[in-house]
């Protein structure tokens, strides 16, 4: 068994293989549009690679994405090393061709690849939707996995905070948001946070259906940034920097308010280590065990921090 990178032939062929598990509601048309909108986004063409565990006679057993993101090592006088991680995505094997081990083997030779390929690798990091036991062979930690989810409130949003954001302000809004204390963290960059954006605009169209009125708020020097997920009617915070508890309410009752009036069904929150204290105190946030999108780290140098310290944000998601 050898990895490969995949041709553009190829992609497109895996497309058709993985519509059943990620392409509905949309139509395998619209799914394959889908992959390759975001494919042709600049985040993805920066920093996307799709990768396949190929037998000797060329036939594909597995396959996955990754993508390069920022992350940052702090030493303990707390300067900060940057580096490469690599959040994986799509792993995916055929029905045909499970219980084999196929998908254990493919991690194991995508971390060694990563880990020769980038002098300054420093972690692989996966969202599960089958449990942990899987990647745990290869060498993943899981993290915890909590949602704060709040229903729609009918309102003007603008008038719980300072100002709305728009899409155009991506940039600058991730700009004054603070970096987290912890001793490992990742942070997106503004196109990586865009590309959540796209599959928002995909969505809207293929569904069809209206895109909210803003992406986020600020409220004195707090800032929350959000995307709609067509495919679930959801409000997804993708950031979020409250410096108080009333701010963080505040930035959560424009989001209910933003829901509402796109026709949403509800705003989910990730829980972070440092947002879990603020957001016990907003009222109607309900805390729950996250269904699917389990995080799972994988060092790929020594000496990374493990446990459950690391902040990981749905904007870390792919």
């Amino acid at each position: 068994m050898r990895l490969v990178l995949a041709t553009d032939a190829q992609k497109a062929e895996r497309d058709v293989v993985t519509y059943p598990a990620w392409g509905p509601p949309l139509s395998v048309e619209g799914y394959m549009e889908r992959e390759e909108r975001l494919r042709a986004h600049p985040w993805s063409r920066a920093e996307l690679k799709s990768w396949l565990l190929c037998a000797e006679d060329g036939g594909v057993l597995a396959s996955c994405e990754t993508y390069r993101t920022d992350s940052l090592l702090r030493a303990p006088d707390g300067a900060l090393t940057p580096g490469d991680s690599f959040a994986i995505a799509s792993v995916f094997t055929e029905e045909r061709l499970r219980g084999r081990g196929y998908a254990t083997r493919l991690m194991d030779l995508l971390a060694a690849e990563l880990e020769r390929a980038s002098p300054r690798a420093q972690s692989a990091l996966l969202f599960s939707d089958v449990g942990a036991a899987i990647y745990q062979r290869s060498g993943y930690q899981e993290f915890p996995a909590w949602d704060w989810r709040l229903a729609p409130e009918p309102g003007e949003p603008s008038a719980l905070v300072d100002r709305l954001l728009t899409e155009a302000e991506l940039g600058a809004a991730l700009a004054r948001m603070r970096r987290p204390e912890a001793p490992f963290f990742y942070w997106p960059t503004a196109a990586q946070l865009d590309w959540h954006l796209e599959r928002e605009r995909i969505y809207a169209e293929l569904m069809p259906r209206p895109r909210p009125e803003a992406n986020g708020a600020t409220v004195g020097e707090s800032t929350a940034l959000w995307c709609m997920l067509g495919r679930t009617g959801t409000l997804m915070v993708l950031m979020f920097d409250a410096r108080s508890a009333g701010d963080a309410a505040a930035l959560l009752g424009a989001a209910r308010r933003v829901a509402h009036r796109a026709g949403l069904s509800r705003v989910v929150l990730w829980e972070e280590p440092a947002t879990a204290p603020l957001l016990a105190g907003v009222p109607g946030a309900r805390r729950e065990p996250r269904e699917g999108s389990l995080p799972m780290v994988r060092p790929l140098r020594p000496g990374l921090p493990s446990g459950s310290a690391t902040p990981i944000p749905r904007a870390l998601w792919v």
